[in-house]
């Protein structure tokens, strides 16, 4: 049975590589990540944007003795657990989170970084490097902890300001010959925390300079860049495509399967590639869900191929949607009306279209719909927030529709679509080879769908926040993705809650979790804990 790495944190670094496929697509955008422009990454949970940083991560690493140039990883998937007295908390804890992986980083390259001028910019005492790392990771702790006790008071005494920062660096990198220092923010912002935003993209802008690359990982749809932060100036926008009617999809989607696969699963593909190819369809270019799905029909039979489909893609791909609106209470109209709309609405509309072409032997199929750019904003933040959770993708901008009207065209997630299908491996492959961009369901301005719409989004308060978290932490295990083995190990050793979890440290649960060798906890570990903080994070 095959064990699927579903999550780029659980991959140590230096395997990542042996997981990477190749195609001209990702190539590309690794190579934007490694160079000295910012990027800022866009795309669905699930789609791989932590796994090509991480690429590019270790292909810098790989190349450093030559190139000098440092990758710098970090994750900011924590934020949702900072509730401090601190105006500015989020900019703190980034810059203290910050130092302290860049120390790290210099640190297992062998450069160990002690009392010099440039260190002396970071901390106000003779230190060395080891030290400074453990200063540091002592107050990202306490920042990350504060939810324990909201409202708590850290002390950013011991946390540089942006200009000591930023020559420091300067400094480091020319008393060690380093060109330039890269860093690779994943997580970058928490999605219904605003003012976090705006401390993110303000941050990144002020950090740029000759010796600092900055690259972020975001989501679409429900990030806003702010007032000061211009795309066009300040960094350069690409967003994660993988296109099913590109002639090397379905071979990329099928390596991107055989990295990990077994002997016999390796077998059950090579002999039902239609259904292997129905899958890779369905799943559209998100490897996360393609892995999923493929676990559950290792056997590749069609029975199977079908049942696994049709369960995902009608219930359980929703319900990460639908679980928005349950922790976010003003988002609630909002993300019930968007599944009502593609549910009853744009799904049937779709499959209607494609059911005539079929009868009729008439040329091309569609999965995409249109929406008038004059549609109430509550339409518009519908659908951001479908396609942060990937339900939708918006493919391009003023599309005109009939009577040469401008709009936005979008893209259902094919999955969804086939699930209609009353034998999705009957029919998928034929819909998605025949799939035409200008074939489109129409939205206009003053469809009736929309009529009478007007929901008013209530953005919470940090104490609404404060109170959704400590609703959240004591969710049960069960509403984590993880699988039924690890939830059972998780149960085993009295760990019930999310809040359980997050309160495990790894040397605990490698002492506790009998019978599981010390990777492997670390590894199980590693899935509960990003999983979790992901779930937290929206």
């Amino acid at each position: 049975m095959n064990d699927f790495y579903f999550r780029t944190e659980d991959i140590q670094l230096e395997d990542i590589l042996n997981y990477f496929v190749n195609t001209g697509q990702d190539r590309q955008i690794i190579d934007l990540l490694k160079s000295a422009n910012p990027v800022i990454l866009e795309g669905s949970r699930g789609t791989g944007k932590s796994f090509l940083i991480c690429v590019a991560q270790a292909e810098l690493n790989n190349s450093f003795n030559q190139d000098k140039i440092l990758p710098v990883y970090i994750t900011f998937v924590a934020s949702s657990l900072i509730h401090t007295s601190d105006p500015e908390q989020f900019k703190h804890w980034m810059l203290a989170k910050i130092s302290k992986q860049l120390i790290r980083s210099l640190r297992k390259k062998g450069i160990l970084v002690g009392l010099s001028p440039a260190t002396a910019l970071l901390v106000k005492e003779e230190i060395n490097s080891e030290s400074l790392e453990d200063k540091f990771d002592k107050i990202v702790q306490a920042y990350e902890e504060s939810y324990k006790n909201p409202g708590r008071l850290v002390s950013t005494d011991e946390i540089p300001d942006l200009i000591d920062f930023k020559d420091a660096v300067e400094e480091i990198c020319e008393a060690h010959n380093i060109k330039r220092i890269c860093f690779f923010f994943d997580e970058a912002v928490h999605i219904f925390r605003p003012q976090q935003q705006r401390q993110f993209f303000t941050l990144f802008r002020d950090l740029r300079s000759p010796y600092i690359t900055c690259n972020a990982a975001v989501y679409p749809g429900v990030t806003s860049y702010g007032r000061t932060f211009e795309m066009s100036h300040d960094a350069t926008y690409q967003r994660i495509e993988r296109d099913i009617l590109s002639s090397e999809y379905l071979d990329s989607m099928k390596e991107i399967v055989l990295k990990q696969a077994d002997e016999n699963l390796f077998k059950n593909i090579e002999n039902n590639m239609q259904n292997f190819n129905t899958i890779a369809y369905a799943a559209n270019g998100n490897p996360r869900i393609l892995l999923k799905t493929v676990a559950r029909c290792p056997k590749m039979r069609s029975a199977d191929v079908n049942s696994a489909i049709k369960t995902f893609y009608r219930s359980e791909i929703w319900a990460e949607h639908t679980g928005l609106g349950d922790k976010y209470k003003g988002h609630k109209p909002i993300v019930d009306w968007g599944r009502d709309f593609i549910e009853n609405n744009v799904l049937p509309a779709t499959k209607r279209k494609n059911d005539i072409s079929s009868h009729e032997n008439s040329p091309g199929s569609t999965c995409y719909f249109w929406v008038h750019r004059d549609a109430p904003e509550s339409v518009k933040e519908a659908l951001r927030l479908l396609a942060y959770t990937g339900i939708v993708q918006k493919i391009d901008d003023a599309v005109r529709g009939s009577r040469s009207e401008l709009g936005t065209r979008y893209g259902i997630k094919f999955g969804c679509l086939l699930a209609m299908e009353a034998s999705p491996n009957t029919n998928g492959i034929s819909i998605a080879k025949n799939l035409t961009i200008p074939k489109f369901t129409q939205y206009g301005a003053n469809h009736q769908v929309f009529q009478g719409l007007n929901i008013d989004i209530q953005h919470e308060s940090d104490a609404e926040l404060i109170k959704t978290l400590q609703n959240e932490l004591q969710q049960s295990l069960e509403v984590l993705d993880l699988t039924n083995w690890q939830k059972n190990k998780l149960r085993e050793i009295n760990l019930v809650t999310i809040y359980d979890v997050l309160q495990t440290t790894e040397e605990e649960m490698k002492k506790k979790l009998y019978q599981v060798g010390p990777v492997r906890a670390r590894r199980m570990r590693n899935a509960a804990m990003a999983e979790l903080l992901e779930y937290l994070s929206g």
